[in-house]
């Protein structure tokens, strides 16, 4: 599973995570107000792929549906179409009826009846969600108009109004969607332990996809999280599994460091005007920037890139060998 990039990490884990069948049913089951749950048998859950969507549209929108059927045992089908949303956007519901009008304009394409979509917004965003939840709070009109503005509403499930205790079942489920809910906040520093806690239930820590799914988010996703003490939790849950757990943390911040020690190392060969001194700094700043990530993955003080720029080429590579050793990681893809 790769690392999640930076600038849309919050929803690549959306749509990883509530792309699983099983999760996006939990949820559902956890948080659709009852009497919409009833009229639905979740059992029936099938995801459905977006091609209705065009190129436009698809790069605002998470993309995710799923077909299920009435309650009823009735053919009628209905679909639950998810976004998420990081901050209360006001045109949220706009956004959303365009993305309805979408699905059943490809229906219709298809020689199929109209039908019902449920929009859910899933939000974590810091405050509670205040933006419009329906166009006739968008479009304020007087009220002898009101009957000219589509009766239209979206169904808010604002996490961070909702009690942890709310989801349970599946542990990977649970840790997935506290560290969703909690990734922009302040607790989130508070709230690791008991994730952590979770992931740890059935025994040793190990190394599912979902499990790195949700590391790879805690490093991407936020920079509320230090490093050591994410690294002191992940260290509490593991023994043998080291060798497979600490490279999937480690990957991102080695990444990072290369990037930093790699600037480095251009910058002086600029400075010397050599292309075979530009050559050397690409070189260098590889090494002295894994060098860097694996000392701060170690719990050590990482040496300054001054220091290390000081070194041979020969003397970076032995150092770093020594700390993926130490790290007990055989090889990181450069």
């Amino acid at each position: 599973m790769p690392i999640l990039p930076a600038s849309n990490s919050h929803d690549s884990f959306f749509k990883q995570a509530f792309g699983q069948q099983d999760y996006a049913r939990s949820f559902l089951l956890s948080t659709l107000p009852t009497d919409i749950a009833q009229c639905l048998n979740l059992s029936v859950l099938e995801p459905s792929p977006a091609s209705f969507v065009d190129e436009n549209l698809r790069q605002a929108h998470s993309d995710l549906l799923f077909r299920t059927q009435l309650a009823d045992g009735s053919d009628a089908a209905v679909y639950l179409l998810f976004e998420h949303k990081s901050a209360a956007d006001p045109m949220t519901v706009f956004q959303m009826l365009r993305y309805i009008l979408k699905i059943n304009e490809q229906r219709l394409r298809d020689q199929l009846d109209l039908c019902c979509i449920i929009p859910l917004v899933v939000y974590h965003g810091q405050n509670p969600w205040n933006a419009p939840t329906s166009l006739r709070q968008l479009i304020p009109v007087p009220d002898a108009l009101a009957p000219f503005i589509p009766d239209f509403s979206l169904q808010i499930m604002d996490l961070g109004q909702i009690q942890d205790t709310v989801f349970q079942g599946d542990p990977i489920f649970r840790a997935t969607i506290l560290v969703f809910k909690y990734i922009m906040r302040p607790e989130i520093i508070e709230k690791l332990f008991e994730i952590f806690k979770i992931l740890r239930t059935t025994g040793e820590l190990q190394l599912t996809d979902s499990v790195r799914l949700i590391l790879n988010y805690l490093v991407s996703g936020s920079d509320r999280v230090p490093s050591e003490i994410l690294l002191q939790e992940i260290r509490k849950g593991l023994s043998n599994n080291r060798e497979s757990i600490m490279p999937t943390i480690a990957e991102q911040w080695i990444e990072e460091g290369r990037a930093e020690g790699l600037l480095a190392g251009k910058l002086e060969g600029r400075l010397e005007g050599k292309l075979e001194g530009r050559l050397e700094g690409l070189s260098m700043g590889q090494l002295i920037g894994s060098i860097r990530a694996y000392q701060e993955i170690l719990g050590m003080q990482p040496d300054t890139i001054e220091l290390l720029n000081q070194q041979s080429l020969s003397q970076l590579a032995e150092t770093e060998q020594q700390l993926r050793t130490q790290l007990g990681v055989s090889t990181v893809p450069r």
